[in-house]
């Protein structure tokens, strides 16, 4: 039967070339940005955090999850997915390689997300909001780790119960985030975390503001990319040699992935990786303090906290 009046579509979609020329050009200049920031987190940058600035002071009421490691694990996770990316990509730039279809998408989400949640994490000015979204990754975390546990034929894991029992206990001790009974163990989406890094990204004074896609609408076509979803894949891939049956209602397409696209993702990635890391450096310098680390009382130095509890702690 042949459809009435047809919705239009462009099957074709053939890659620009100067599209393309760009996209090179901007992945050349993002493979330097990925190694400073991989300097960064590899060096003093990170290693280094000041004894009064607002992390250090922020680690007396984060127990076990103190020293950065909610935040920190997600900046490495970020930063090894765009090394990947730059890996796969660079015999494609010297035309020694081929441009997958579609596998660099995954690795892109990955690092968007992973650069979005360390966001959600440093981005608060106000300690008890930081310590907030902090206690609610890391059941968030436990919880995950029970249902792995689970998947293993182990009904018994307790890892979301006990994080819980030592976040209530450390509520104890900071009056002003309530009762501990009372704090919700809300759920973190992404979607929450991605829009709240684009926003963090556009006050950023060290990034250059211009119009682009939504940093969210990025992450759900990634996502559809990531799961094998059809839509995605017509939105994101270039068409071409297409053969269409209007009467049949099918076509077959020979469908490739664009230099240009996995550039603009891959900027997208970095300027979340990179908005972290400046966060990281204000919350972690006392040249940064909030007005509330002022009232805090003298705190062991880090030094010394690391040399009493060891290297488990991180």
């Amino acid at each position: 039967m042949t459809i009435p009046d047809p919705p239009e579509f462009e099957f074709n979609r053939a890659i620009s070339p100067d599209s393309e020329e760009m996209g090179i050009a901007l992945l050349r200049l993002l493979f330097p940005r990925i190694a400073e920031a991989e300097a960064k987190l590899k060096g003093e940058f990170v290693a280094v955090v000041d004894d009064r600035s607002s992390l250090r002071l922020d680690d007396r009421y984060l127990g076990r999850w103190r020293t950065g490691s909610l935040h920190g694990t997600a900046m490495s996770a970020s930063l090894d997915a765009l090394m990947a990316v730059q890996t796969i990509l660079e015999p494609v730039l010297t035309g020694a390689g081929e441009l997958p279809m579609s596998a660099l998408y995954p690795i892109l989400r990955a690092a968007l997300e992973s650069a979005s949640l360390a966001i959600y994490l440093l981005e608060p000015a106000s300690r008890d909001e930081r310590l907030r979204r902090s206690y609610l990754v890391a059941v968030e975390d436990a919880k995950y780790h029970d249902t792995f546990q689970e998947s293993l034929g182990n009904p018994n894991s307790r890892q979301k119960a006990v994080a819980q029992e030592e976040i209530r206990a450390l509520i104890a001790t900071r009056p002003s985030l309530g009762a501990p009974a009372d704090f919700q163990f809300t759920v973190v989406s992404y979607s929450d975390t991605v829009i709240k890094a684009e926003a963090a990204i556009t006050a950023d004074p060290a990034m250059r503001p211009s119009a682009r896609m939504a940093l969210v609408a990025w992450w759900k076509l990634l996502s559809g990319l990531s799961h094998g979803k059809q839509w995605a894949f017509v939105e994101a891939m270039e068409r071409s040699e297409a053969v269409v049956d209007i009467e049949n209602q099918s076509a077959h397409i020979r469908m490739t992935s664009s230099v240009a696209v996995v550039a603009l993702v891959t900027q997208r990635a970095m300027e979340t990786l990179e908005t972290a890391l400046h966060l990281y450096g204000r919350r972690s310098r006392v040249t940064w303090a909030e007005v509330e680390d002022a009232s805090e009382p003298p705190t062991v130095s880090y030094t010394m906290l690391q040399n009493e509890n060891g290297a488990g702690d991180n």
